[in-house]
């Protein structure tokens, strides 16, 4: 019994169910996190700046690192980190919106490292972000959906 349990554990099966479901929860669960730490805070700061003249933190940083065009660049990475993450969760056009994710978060790497703060979680989005790039949406996805649409019999 120990023996079957641990060659269960060891067996490797990328289309059997364990293996769908770890695709789903890990897309999922990535998607909702930078929507919430990266997308959503910065999408609410830049809201705050337009109605009421707060300063937008996002803003000051990028300024700080003297990008070109600071404001229309701080707009750009908080639009793809909101939408592109919005994207991941329900697996539309994955592949694609996990590549602007790598280069939004590379902002974010460079953004922390000029702070002196740790890029330590960035990374690991960036991370997750090029695994995605790589697997896909998953066999529970939009993209699965279109591609079995798109499929001529």
């Amino acid at each position: 019994m120990l023996k079957t349990l641990l060659r269960k554990s060891l067996a490797v099966d990328p289309n059997g169910p364990a293996a769908t479901f770890g695709h789903l929860l890990f897309r999922v669960s990535a998607g909702l996190m930078i929507f919430y730490i990266h997308g959503l805070h910065k999408l609410e700061g830049w809201i705050a700046y337009v109605q009421n003249g707060t300063p937008w933190e996002l803003l000051k940083e990028v300024e700080g690192m003297h990008f070109p065009a600071p404001y229309p660049s701080a707009i750009t990475a908080t639009l793809i980190q909101f939408i592109c993450s919005i994207f991941i969760v329900v697996g539309l056009f994955t592949r694609v919106n996990a590549v602007l994710l790598v280069g939004a978060l590379s902002g974010a790497i460079l953004q922390n490292l000029l702070a002196g703060r740790s890029p330590q979680l960035a990374l690991l989005y960036i991370l997750v972000a090029i695994t995605l790039a790589f697997i896909g949406g998953g066999k529970f996805s939009l993209d699965a959906k279109l591609a079995s649409k798109t499929d001529c019999p």
